[in-house]
């Protein structure tokens, strides 16, 4: 996977965004009826969130993370539904959305 700066992954919010809330819906629907062309549009917009260099994390909260570096380490930059249009969270690798730390207000 890339790895982003905050800025970057900040500028691919608008074209995210709109994926990571059809995902979600999409997964919404499956909950309800499951059915294999739901699961195949889920399938495809995982890849192209992969594609775009975007790791999807929890489908139900639209969570998602970008790869970066923070010093010497590489860790998430860390994005949900919700959140706006800054990415104000970080996490180590193996922490998940439960470490998440806020970043810097820089």
């Amino acid at each position: 996977m890339p790895r982003f700066t905050r800025k970057d992954a900040e500028a691919l919010l608008p074209v995210v965004r709109p994926l990571v809330e059809d995902l979600k819906r999409r997964k919404a629907a499956y909950d309800r009826r499951r059915s294999e062309p739901v699961l195949r549009e889920i399938n495809a917009l995982i890849h192209e969130l992969h594609a775009l260099g975007v790791e999807v994390k929890d489908l139900d909260l639209g969570l998602i993370d970008f790869r970066t570096l923070r010093g010497d380490r590489e860790v998430y930059l860390c994005w949900r539904l919700g959140e706006g249009d800054r990415i104000s969270y970080w996490h180590d690798l193996e922490t998940g959305y439960g470490g998440r730390q806020p970043l810097d207000q820089n």
